[in-house]
């Protein structure tokens, strides 16, 4: 399945694989890992494995806390949008500016400053 986020095109099939690489570096096993972020481990097996679609936002950062990994890049790969984001956008007044030229605009400058 592939999602569209940030400008980006993001293959939630990618979810389970960091998810994997992440507990395996923090040496944990699935049934150890399972219980500390609230899920049983044949859940934890099957999103890792990519016969289940990546969990909530709230495992994603129990997961996320657990294996000091990167919040956003977990809640990214899984095609989500952050709920914080979300209720940032249910402002008509912020979404009329990010559909305007002079956010586009702002944004280019800012993306070729990073550079």
């Amino acid at each position: 399945m592939v999602s569209v986020l940030k400008g980006e095109t993001v293959n939630i099939e990618n979810f389970g694989p960091r998810l994997r690489e992440l507990r395996k570096k923090a040496g944990m096993s699935q049934r150890e890992l399972a219980p500390l972020v609230g899920i049983n481990f044949t859940y934890l097996s099957k999103i890792e494995g990519g016969d289940m679609p990546p969990p909530s936002e709230k495992v994603i950062e129990k997961l996320a806390l657990v294996l000091h990994a990167d919040r956003d890049e977990l809640i990214n790969l899984a095609g989500k949008i952050p709920s914080d984001l979300t209720q940032i956008l249910k402002n008509r007044r912020t979404l009329e500016f990010l559909r305007s030229s002079d956010a586009h605009k702002y944004i280019q400058e800012w993306e070729r400053k990073k550079k």
